[in-house]
């Protein structure tokens, strides 16, 4: 018999608390349990005009920074959500992304090959569209999404129930997104969120409970939270230029986020940190993933020291395609757009021309044209360039080795990210907790 037929009622909450920058659920109930498959709903925004969110991430590029609280103690927390639901959403399968996430989220992956035409679409097509402030003023139909709290809070896929007998005061805190370009594929939609709600399965068996309740105390739970750590890198002066030529950039980065930390593995991040070049022409169309992506950069050269040592031999990655079977290495296997990891495929002025087409280009073979615009690449190359590294080590100290070489930096061409712009290198670590229950409310969460 199933479960959610006998021992399972499904409550509807309200937040507590909304406004543009801010959103906070309380879940009073006292002596009860709930399943730990949270859900969001409602959640998206209401726009001047019909615009597709961001791509990849769908309705949750409008959450920043999420966090799981008992009273004022952290549980578990993400921040960059929105960044790191992108670079999670390049796991999924096609079939996935097409049949489940965007109907859900609004969000896909890589995309999918039609079996009639061939025409690989990158990313899958966004069905699913912002509302406009008209529509939310009649209270006509929104489209909003779901979001599975699992996917930002990794102790829900480790632990079997959450109960107020436990965790007292339990809350969850969402931080909007500012960043338009983060939130739809246009900047100047006037994005604003809609009031969410969230969903929480509540466990009515009180037998069942209290077995549950019984294995909590005896069993730690052991997760890997996502802790982020970010490290500016300045722009390059005076790259390209006909006098000077080419310069390179050549840093050694110190990060503390993760010291004395047990890591896992690392994805690193790089984004401009000027949100404007990410939609720099007039309609405030945003290339590809935007701030929510990673962007490639010119001669890129790699490397991690953990502890003293260097993880990979000689320089790193040196190369692109080094580059991207290390995040398939530490992180698994990768559904990437085409040309999504390297800088170009040969058009690089023509891309300040380039709207968010959802096919990949190659240099001798325009698609999706506008009237008066050459052939081009697609705005998402370029836009999948991570770096990956597989660490399994405790941290006592931890550089980032990088070097770049400044490029386009032209007048014709600085309208955009260039490889010469100061960028955000945001760390995305995978780090090992451990929480143990004593009971009558008592609780603790360490690192292991």
């Amino acid at each position: 018999m199933s479960l959610y037929s006998t021992s399972i009622s499904t409550a509807i909450i309200d937040p507590s608390f909304t406004s543009t920058r801010r959103c906070e659920f309380r879940i009073p109930f006292a002596n009860q349990a709930y399943l730990p498959n949270l859900r969001l709903g409602g959640i998206g925004v209401s726009c001047d005009a019909p615009t597709a969110y961001a791509l990849g991430v769908g309705v949750a590029s409008i959450i920043k920074r999420i966090t799981l609280l008992d009273g004022e103690e952290e549980i578990d927390s993400l921040r960059e959500a929105n960044a790191w639901l992108t670079f999670k959403s390049f796991w999924r399968a096609n079939s996935e992304a097409a049949s489940i996430k965007i109907p859900l989220e609004g969000g896909a992956g890589r995309g999918i090959t039609s079996s009639i035409t061939m025409a690989t679409e990158v990313p899958l097509p966004m069905q699913k569209f912002a509302n406009t402030a008209i529509q939310a003023a009649k209270n006509s139909q929104l489209f909003s999404g779901t979001v599975d709290l699992r996917s930002v809070f990794p102790i829900l896929n480790s632990i079997s129930h959450l109960s107020t007998n436990t965790f007292k005061n339990l809350r969850v805190v969402m931080e909007y997104e500012t960043d338009q370009g983060r939130i739809l594929t246009n900047t100047t939609k006037n994005a604003l969120p809609l009031v969410p709600f969230l969903m929480a399965d509540e466990i009515t068996d009180e037998a069942l409970i209290a077995t549950l309740d019984k294995q909590l105390m005896a069993n730690p739970v052991r997760w890997d939270v996502i802790e982020v750590d970010r490290i500016g890198l300045a722009v390059i002066p005076d790259a390209d230029t006909a006098a000077k030529g080419a310069k390179t950039q050549n840093v050694s980065l110190q990060s503390n986020g993760f010291l004395g930390k047990y890591v896992k593995r690392i994805c690193v991040q790089k984004s401009a940190q000027d949100p404007s070049l990410n939609s720099p022409t007039a309609g405030g169309v945003v290339y590809g993933f935007g701030g929510n992506g990673s962007t490639s950069m010119n001669k890129e050269q790699v490397n991690m020291r953990i502890n003293g040592r260097s993880l990979l031999a000689g320089q790193g990655y040196v190369t692109a395609g080094q580059m991207a079977m290390g995040v398939s290495d530490s992180w698994g296997e990768i559904n990437a757009p085409p040309y999504g990891a390297i800088q170009s495929v040969g058009l690089d002025d023509a891309r300040t021309a380039a709207v968010n087409a959802p096919a990949g280009v190659a240099d001798t073979n325009p698609s999706i044209l506008e009237a008066g615009i050459s052939a081009r690449h697609a705005a998402t190359t370029g836009q999948q360039s991570y770096c990956g590294f597989r660490i399994d080590s405790k941290v006592d100290a931890l550089q980032l080795e990088y070097q770049r070489t400044g490029r386009f930096q032209a007048a014709t061409a600085a309208a955009r990210v260039g490889t010469a712009s100061a960028l955000d290198l945001t760390l995305f670590a995978e780090v090992s907790k451990v929480l143990e229950v004593m009971g009558g409310g008592v609780w603790r969460i360490a690192y292991v």
